[in-house]
């Protein structure tokens, strides 16, 4: 295929793949078309940064729905669009399966329309378990993973649309390419997505514990996100060759072992949790001699570059939890005993940014202060009654902080003036977790305060009680935990597979 600028159509384009093709292609000068419904990284964070150039396009919109692109003219379509994580994929398994079948066929008749060349980014699970050798394109066994599994919608899916791709090349002589993706990774996965060894990074960071399904003995092998751009670029223009090819690394890890080289890097204190193997394939190691011959093709980089480029990036962006917005009546030097649990929670987090929005209180206190990982933002005139202005000015400093600093978290030291601001945040469609701390020694004695705080604990998400907030370690364990299934909740995500 010539050289001259070409209109290149990514479906998916705002994943982790997707975004790194997007803007190879912007680089090299040609014109780029992202189309995602954001279903799974709720987001454009990936492509963000592509959004003002002037050969950019982005559509939001979900590929089971037909789409057109009437005065245009595509000559490349990368179709990448499914959910590829477990915890994604089963949320709902019909439009995962749906994306597979009405997506394909959509992409498949745009692509006939516009004479097109189309990729199909489908995927190693089609072959379902390996057998005593690794995965060949030949293998008449393919396709042996269980049609009645929780996996099954993107098993079958993805074979499915393979089927669908080959057919429309012998009815309708539509230009393909198959492309078999095996595991592959990169500093924009989400480090939420429940894959390895994202979801590995990411608890590592967070010193939570570090779930093995099995005894740590299944293996993977993991391709860079550049290396496999260069070979889905080269599939795409290679001349009468349309796979299927099998497209990753061949050098096989361990579980356990890939989970220890994590640690190591991380210098993390998460313990490692066995839990009973799940129905995923125990090893998932490609043949790539195809590639190699017919793509001239091979990785180029190893799997600790992979590993020390996504911790770099997940360090740089922050975890969920790593800014968090407080909200309290009073707060240093006039604190309670739920504000002296924050600031012992704060020392022992250092990894937190803590945002704390309190009244001014009295004459002569700074109106925002540092103190090490907490900033204070006072509000009010110096009074007492600094307190009753709280929900309001609170709920408009609040604002503005997330804007600049987008809180995945919002906590409130008791339920009463403080939490108002939570509530109203809620109500102004923040997507934060709510979340209200009390100390057993911190009683409501008012009925306006009763009230108050019944009204605002119905619209946490979570309650801290009493005597949960006395043992600091043994809170700030549980409250990681909750950070991540709080976390998976925003995201529409399972907290485990099915």
């Amino acid at each position: 295929m010539s050289e001259e600028q070409k209109t290149i159509l990514i479906t998916g384009g705002a994943g982790a793949l997707g975004s790194v093709m997007a803007k190879r292609y912007l680089d090299e000068g040609h014109r780029v078309i992202v189309v995602d419904n954001l279903m799974k990284t709720r987001t454009t964070q990936n492509i963000d940064a592509f959004l003002k150039h002037p050969n950019f396009k982005f559509i939001k919109h979900d590929i089971i729905e037909p789409l057109d692109f009437p005065g245009e003219k595509i000559d490349l379509i990368f179709n990448l669009a499914c959910p590829v994580s477990v915890l994604s994929l089963q949320v709902d398994p019909i439009h995962t399966m749906r994306t597979s079948i009405d997506g394909v066929i959509n992409m498949l008749d745009l692509a006939k329309k516009h004479g097109a060349r189309i990729l199909q980014g489908s995927t190693a699970d089609v072959y379902g378990e390996m057998g005593d050798h690794p995965f060949r394109e030949s293998d008449n066994y393919a396709s042996n993973a269980n049609a009645l599994s929780p996996r099954a919608c993107y098993e079958k899916g993805k074979r499915a649309a393979e089927t669908l791709f080959v057919d429309h090349s012998r009815v309708h002589g539509t230009d393909i390419r198959i492309a078999r993706i095996f595991n592959t990774a990169g500093p924009n996965t989400q480090m939420t997505d429940g894959r390895v060894p994202s979801i590995f990074i990411y608890n590592a960071l967070g010193n939570r514990d570090i779930v093995i399904y099995g005894d740590g003995s299944a293996t993977r092998c993991f391709l860079h996100v550049d290396d496999q751009i260069e070979a889905l670029d080269k599939l795409m223009h290679k001349e009468n060759f349309i796979g299927p090819v099998n497209i990753g690394n061949d050098e096989e890890i361990s579980m356990l072992d890939l989970v220890h080289k994590i640690l190591e890097k991380t210098g993390s204190k998460s313990k490692i949790v066995f839990e009973p193997q799940d129905d995923a394939p125990l090893f998932r190691k490609p043949d790539i001699t195809l590639a190699k011959h017919e793509l001239n093709w091979k990785p180029t980089k190893t799997l600790d570059e992979l590993l020390d480029d996504m911790i770099a990036h997940y360090k740089h962006i922050g975890l969920p939890e790593s800014r968090i917005l407080v909200f309290a009546a009073t707060y240093y030097p006039d604190a309670g005993l739920a504000e002296e649990r924050l600031a012992m929670l704060a020392r022992a987090m250092p990894e937190t940014e803590f945002h704390v929005i309190t009244t001014k209180f009295r004459r002569g206190l700074k109106r925002v202060e540092i103190m090490d990982n907490i900033t204070v933002y006072r509000l009010g005139f110096g009074m007492k009654l600094d307190k009753f202005l709280l929900p309001v000015l609170g709920a408009f400093k609040a604002r503005e902080l997330d804007r600049q600093r987008h809180f995945r978290f919002m906590w409130s030291l008791m339920a009463s003036y403080g939490a108002l601001v939570g509530v109203i945040l809620k109500l102004l469609g923040s997507k934060a977790s709510f979340i209200i701390a009390h100390h057993a020694s911190e009683l409501y004695t008012s009925p306006l305060k009763k009230k108050l705080a019944a009204y605002a604990e119905k619209k946490a998400d979570h309650i801290y009680q009493g005597t949960e907030m006395q043992e600091t370690n043994a809170l700030i364990e549980r409250v990681r935990k909750n950070y991540q299934e709080m976390t998976m909740k925003q995201e529409g995500k399972l907290i485990r597979p099915v």
